[in-house]
């Protein structure tokens, strides 16, 4: 399947969180890891609905833009378009850029982006 891409970034994403922001007392200690993980597993988020995206016929170019995610989610599974709301909330806002240290909320980021990408993958193989 086309989603290598996704899940490289997914896969990424956990190990600089568990390998270099370093877990301690809830929290991660080293916010330059978390942002690029932050980044990575939103990025692999995108990379996934890009292909669902392209395989429905919906344009994708230009830059990546929140909007148009948002839009195609909106006609093609609302209980998605939350999803990808949680994920740019948690991966790309409150890890990516504000370097969020609480690892619970990091967890919960990581595996909103597991459901996502999951999904696309399901939605992919329904329609072969």
């Amino acid at each position: 399947m086309k989603l290598d891409n996704a899940r490289n970034y997914l896969e990424n994403a956990k190990s600089l969180l568990k390998e270099k922001a370093i877990k301690k007392n809830g929290h991660y200690q080293y916010k330059k890891y978390v942002r690029l993980a932050g980044h990575a597993a939103y990025l692999g988020v995108l990379e996934a609905l890009d292909e669902l995206m392209k395989h429905s016929n919906y344009s994708v170019k230009g830059r990546k833009d929140i909007v148009k995610y948002q839009e195609f989610l909106a006609h093609y599974n609302k209980k998605m378009l939350q999803e990808l709301n949680d994920a740019y909330e948690i991966l790309h806002l409150y890890m990516g850029y504000d370097g969020g240290l609480k690892y619970i909320f990091c967890q919960e980021g990581i595996k909103t982006a597991e459901r996502i990408i999951e999904w696309v993958e399901k939605q992919l193989e329904k329609s072969k």
